[in-house]
């Protein structure tokens, strides 16, 4: 039997699938920024119209309607976690049921999130020309910084409540390096380590004026480097 053609998502099924999952690897558990997120199956889609699925998918206690090719297996997964999972399949064990089962969950909040990405223009926009510049780089840093705003403006609207307020990593760059109770330490595109407070309503003096989001280390903001003066 020949193998099923490779589904290639496109930017509105990885970015749902990134946003609804909590912008985290599914297998590594650790932060994945949407430039590198790719779009694993579970259950591998190799398996897709084989002799072989129809056991795998009774030994996860899944009906024979399910699809491989759907919002009830695609999880995000960052470059090297997805590569080194290639096609195995994964024994029924109660963490794979775990993650099924959050997939099923959150199925419908994917398709709205989808939804939502197709008639919002802005974001499909600035998503696409981020993602472009940072492969050709091409695009000068002001520009990409003034697309990273928009995205963030509108991505914070569709995040999950857990991620609301957390600074945004686009590619290479913001990375969350400690946290407590009410602030993170951020390590910007500087190499500079600054701090965040925590919370989805922040004052707009946290975004550097520059930048966008970001941390301080005093009034230097660790994207840009730049040292703001305070009003």
């Amino acid at each position: 039997m020949s193998q099923p053609a490779k589904r290639n998502f496109t930017d509105a099924e990885r970015y749902a699938v990134w946003t609804v999952h909590s912008e985290r690897c599914w297998l590594c558990e650790e932060p994945v920024s949407y430039n590198t997120c790719e779009v694993d199956h579970i259950i591998p889609e190799s398996l897709e119209g084989s002799d072989a699925l129809q056991a795998i998918l009774e030994g996860f206690g899944l009906g024979e309607n399910f699809a491989v090719n759907s919002w009830a297996n695609w999880m995000p997964a960052c470059r090297r976690c997805n590569g080194s999972k290639g096609n195995r399949v994964f024994k029924a064990t109660p963490v794979i049921q775990i993650r099924l089962e959050r997939a099923a969950e959150k199925a419908a909040r994917a398709a709205e999130v989808h939804e939502r990405y197709l008639t919002d223009r802005a974001i499909g926009i600035a998503t696409a020309r981020i993602t472009e510049a940072l492969v050709s780089g091409k695009l000068p840093d002001k520009y990409r910084r003034k697309l990273e705003q928009l995205f963030y403006r509108h991505h914070e609207e569709n995040r999950e409540p857990e991620q609301k307020g957390r600074p945004l990593e686009f590619g290479p760059g913001m990375t969350i390096v400690s946290e407590d109770d009410l602030r993170y330490m951020i390590r910007g595109r500087t190499g500079i380590v600054g701090m965040r407070p925590k919370g989805d309503r922040l004052d707009p003096s946290w975004d550097c004026p520059n930048c966008g989001p970001t941390s301080w280390n005093g009034t230097r903001c660790t994207n840009c480097g730049q040292m703001i003066d305070p009003d």
